[in-house]
This record gives structure tokens, sequence and C-alpha cells, in this order.
């Protein structure tokens, strides 16, 4: 590789095989993974704790998903708002207010798996969703990251420069306490600091508008329990002809718990516009502007701010997401509007896809040509969930005001609004449309499809021939398949009277082989052969009668995509590998051929495994 962007090596600097810039849930998500895979790293961070904002809060049953492969799914869920505190997603005009157009709900949407869709979502993933603050998230993976990794997670730290050669990548920070500048040689890099320092100082663009809009993000304490009624709600929209903001939303309340989770829930965050001239340093404006948005009477409402911050609403993605010894995850690749709640949730499954693929090389396990694939994986789904939630924030305004006729501000809106509510014929007509439109239209709340159903293309997928299943509506619809480049169904096994998921199947350090039990001979000499030419481990795993796993509900058969002897090769990412339907006459050189294929190697070309001091080095 040529000298990429300048640098080298400097004298005195110590060397570890990953660097992470930036410790947030991407950066410290990807720290916990590189752990648990026994890879040395360092994070360093420029803040001097971890804090978050709490504009990022729903964490997607993919998402959990991935906790539960690190253990840290009962944590967060002991953390997070019951799946009932927030299974709905409604309109309103206000909370309260003069009129009795003030207080009104616009309609609803069943959200977040919860209502009627439970059974669709419990088909598709064991896990459900969370809400849970960024500001609670954060310091929790932060407490595990620095558990795993003692020493090696340094906060208060600033990027200054970073460059890379065939050698290495480079990079020079500085102690923000202090002031003391140091530096580090590492044989990769994970840029998960939002794309402000690494991004830039690599030439890495954006493709998409970088500024859709900005809102205001108020964190405070307050009883808003006389004037909530659903206790199902998690997210209120707020569209008031008196404060028409951005698209015509006039401002959003988010419950963020953080021990009640219903209408006396101690904490919320509100969302609002960005006043001319900025976020206002007065806190008594803050809270007029909060207690004007949710519609309370102003004598009633007295909030104890936690924090204010303005937050730059964009809808756009990274041209590169890897550069040479570089990976960017997380808001380095991809930024974009809170609708769907797809930004933090995308961010951990990137950290999962490059850590991986980083252990398997820096083990020895892999060529560096493994790397180009993260890009190849990623940044289509960058590219979807950035439309996907643009799309969504329009959508959601066009389908209401479609149903209204017209929608303006002042008089005119309060008129609209009016016939809505009115107790006349056009009222109800009105009102069975309004109904109607919210259970028909995907408010972004409801992307199964978009969370479960990723396709995987390139180099670490080894295709079979077949097409992907038919599916009408990718977005909100998931269609399990065992195809290649597909997450692996789920489906309820039991071992030793214990329940478990064929999700729990993958390993984060390894190539899982899931067989036919009657096969079982054949595939364990199948794994001894490729071990001579396959250095990363592969674990057997059998799923069926007489097999390691009972497929009681006969579940599995049903979703498998299996014949008699037929084999899945799961990566540890869950991600199906490779798919052998039966049994075939070679199961030995079939399986060593796949493996390398992943692994960007050739059989006979591997050389030994490094060492785990190597490996695994100390500072």
């Amino acid at each position: 590789m040529a000298n990429i962007n300048g640098g080298g090596r400097a004298p005195g600097a110590d060397r570890v095989p990953v660097l992470i810039v930036g410790g947030g849930v991407a950066g410290l998500s990807a720290s916990i993974m590189l752990s648990r895979m026994g890879v040395n790293h360092i994070l360093v961070e420029r803040r001097r704790e971890a804090a978050g904002l709490p504009k990022a809060h729903i964490v997607s049953a993919k998402t959990m998903e991935i906790f539960r492969q690190l253990g840290l799914d009962e944590l967060v869920y002991r953390a997070g708002s019951p799946l009932d505190r927030m299974e709905r997603f409604n309109w309103m005009t206000s909370l309260s207010g003069p009129t009795p157009l003030h207080g009104r709900e616009i309609g609803y949407v069943d959200s977040w798996g919860g209502g009627d869709d439970v059974p669709r979502y419990a088909r598709a993933t064991p896990c459900v969703y969370t809400n849970l603050s960024q500001t609670k998230l954060e310091p929790m993976l932060f407490g595990e990251a620095e558990r795993s990794a003692p020493g090696r997670v340094r906060y208060g730290q600033e990027l200054l420069t970073i460059t890379q050669d065939e050698d290495g990548a480079y990079a020079t920070l500085r102690d923000v306490t202090s002031g003391r500048e140091w530096s580090i040689e590492a044989d990769y890099v994970l840029a998960a600091d939002a794309g402000r320092t690494v991004g830039p100082q690599i030439g890495v663009g954006w493709i998409g508008e970088k500024q859709i809009g900005q809102a205001m993000i108020v964190h405070f304490s307050a009883d808003l329990h006389s004037w909530i009624d659903d206790p199902r709600v998690g997210i209120s929209i707020f569209l008031s002809p008196d404060n028409i903001g951005h698209g015509l939303w006039s401002g959003a309340l988010v419950k963020m718990g953080p021990t009640r989770w219903g209408t006396d829930a101690e904490e919320w965050v509100c969302h609002v516009g960005v006043p001319e001239g900025g976020i206002p340093e007065d806190e008594a404006e803050v809270v007029s502007l909060v207690q004007k948005t949710l519609g309370v009477p102003e004598e009633d409402f007295h909030p104890v701010i936690h924090s204010v911050n303005k937050w730059s609403i964009g809808g756009d993605y990274a041209d590169r997401l890897h550069v040479g010894r570089i990976l960017m995850i997380g808001d380095a690749a991809h930024h974009h509007p809170p609708a769907g709640g797809l930004g933090l949730n995308t961010a951990v499954a990137d950290a999962q896809n490059a850590t991986w693929k980083i252990a398997q090389v820096v083990k020895g396990y892999a060529t560096p040509s493994l790397l180009h694939t993260y890009e190849q994986e990623r940044q289509p789904v960058a590219r979807t969930v950035v439309d996907q939630a643009v799309s969504t924030l329009i959508a959601e305004t066009d389908a209401i005001v479609g149903v209204l006729g017209r929608f303006e501000q002042g008089a005119e809106g309060w008129e609209a609004l009016g016939r809505l509510f009115s107790a006349n014929e056009e009222g109800e007509r009105l009102r069975a449309s309004m109904a109607k439109m919210f259970r028909e239209t995907n408010f972004g709340t409801r992307m199964l499809g978009v969370e479960l159903g990723q396709q995987y293309t390139g180099s670490a997928v080894v295709p079979d021939g077949t097409e992907p299943p038919a599916n009408e509506d990718p977005i909100r619809e998931y269609v399990a398949s065992t195809r290649p480049g597909h997450r692996v169904p789920h489906a309820w096994i039991e071992r030793e009277s214990q329940r478990f998921s064929t999700i729990d199947l993958a390993k984060l350090d390894r190539f899982v082989l899931v067989v036919d039990p009657a096969a079982r001979t054949e595939w364990l000499e199948a794994i001894a052969v490729a071990a001579k030419e396959v250095a990363s481990p592969i674990e057997l795993v059998t799923v069926g009668e007489h097999g390691d796993y009972l497929d009681v509900g006969h579940n599995w058969a049903d979703v498998n995509g299996l014949g008699t002897g037929g084999a899945l090769l799961l990566r540890p990412d869950s991600f199906v590998g490779w798919r052998c339907a039966t049994l075939p006459a070679n199961a030995s050189g079939a399986l060593t051929e796949a493996v390398c294929s992943l692994l960007g190697r050739v059989p006979s070309e591997f050389p030994a495994a490094v060492s785990d001091h190597d490996a695994v080095m100390s500072l």
C-alpha cells in the first residue's frame, strides 16, 4: 500500500493493533467487541466523561440481539422502558391548551414492535425494543468497555492528526487537561468520531444533505402526569397552527424514564425548533419555549432543566467507509434525521461488522482484503437508512395534510383541525380517513424489513445461485431466509430443557457450522481437513433430532432451507456466509473453499496464525 496521506512513525510511539477514535455508542461497542475477541486496542475520546446527548434513545430489537451476543441485553433491559410503555407513537395538537382543539390526539401508530405488531416481531426475533436515552446507555457501555480493557479506554484525549502508510496508521493526540501531546501507532483504526476529525484528514466526503433542519433538545424533569392520558405513548409529535416549524411539526415530546415509564415518568426530552438567534442563554426563555410547545399552563409548569443542546439534523452518508487502514463507523459514516430511530442502531451494527473482520485480520486468519467487504456491506445500509429516515420525515406531515386537505399557520390551520374534530358527518368521515391513513402509513416506527432484512453481497459472502426471497414491502416486512448474505432466521431451539434462539448460535470470535445431526461425522471430518488450511476457529453445532439442540417446535426446519445433510456457515455477526443445501460428495473441499473465500485466501496460502503475544500485545 502506497503512502496514502503522508505521515510515518513517531520516535518512541507505542504500537497497538487497533485504535478507536471516538467514545460514543459506536466506539464503545467496538471496544467491548474487540475485548470479547481478545484483540488489544486503545480507545481515545476528546470528552472528559461519557455522557452523550439525549437525542438517541430507541434501542432496536436487532441492536438488542447484538447486546445479547455480548451478554449485555439484560443490563440494558433493566435500565430501559418496558415495551408496553413505548408501543404507541402519536400526533397531537398539544398536551393541553385554552380551547377544545388543544390537547387532542390526531392519530397514532403501533410502534417498535408493540401493539398489534407483537406477534409479527416475535416470529422474527427473540428480542424486543426498549427506550433508553444515550445519556444512560453511553455510561453503561463505558463501564463495560473499561472493565473489559483496563487502562485502554482513555477519555480527555483529543485527536490532532492521523496519517497512514503501508506500515501502519499514526496518530498524534493531546491530553485536554494537561496539554501534553503524545503519539500512537496502530495496525488499523476505527473512526467513530462523528466525522469531525478522521474523515476530513483522510479525504472522506459526504453524499446527501448535510443539514435538513435544526432542533433544540431540552432534557428536563417535570410532572406531566396531569396532561398525559395514555401510558403506552413513548413519543408525541405536536402539530399546532400557532407554532409551525420544520415541515409542519411544532415539536416533540419523548419519554425518558428513568425509573417510571408511564404517564408519571420523571424525565422528558422536548424537541423544539431553534429560534432565530440560536439557543437562548436565559433558562427562563428555554422553559417558555418548551411550555408553549407542550401547551401546558404556564403557572403549573416548573421543570428542572438538565441540558439544552442544538441538533443539526442531516441526511447524508460518507462516500467511503474504508480508506487504507481506517474504517468509518457510526456517525462518522452516516447522519440522518431522528425519524425511525435508526442512528444509534445502525452504529452498533457497523461496529459489529467492522470488529469481527479486523479481528480475523489482526490474528492472521484473513488477508486485509476482508476489510474491503466492510464498505461493500455497510455503505448500502447507510444509504438505505438515510434515505428512509429522510423520506419518513417528509411522509409523516404529507400524509396528515393529505387527509386534512390543507394546513397552514394561524386561523386556517385551526379551522382545518376544527373540521377534523367536529361532531358532524364531515368530522366522522375525516377521522375515519385519518385513522385508516395511520394504520397504513409507515411512520418510521414499523420498519422490520429495514432492520432485519439487510442483504449483504461481496467477497465475505459465498453466493449459492439462488434469488432473494420475494418481499412486497421490504421496508415494513421481514422475510426469513438462510440465503447467503442474510441474517440467520430466528427460531426457538432447546438444549437440556433450556430455550435458545438460533440467533444465539453465532459467536463473535469464530465461524459456526450449523448442520443436520445425521451428517455430524462428515462435517466434523470436513472441519478437521479445513483446519489444516484455515486457522480461524470453526465450531460445529447440530440442530434436530439427536442433535446438540432440539428443534422442538419444528420451527428451525421450517426456515433453514436445508435438505438432508445440509449445512449453514454463520459468520460472527450472525449473517449466513455460505449455504450447502445437502451433503456434498466432497464436504471437506467444499467447506475449505468456502471459508478461504470468506477470508480472502486460497487453499494452501495460509501461514500459521500470529501468536497471542503479537495479536494481543500490551503497551
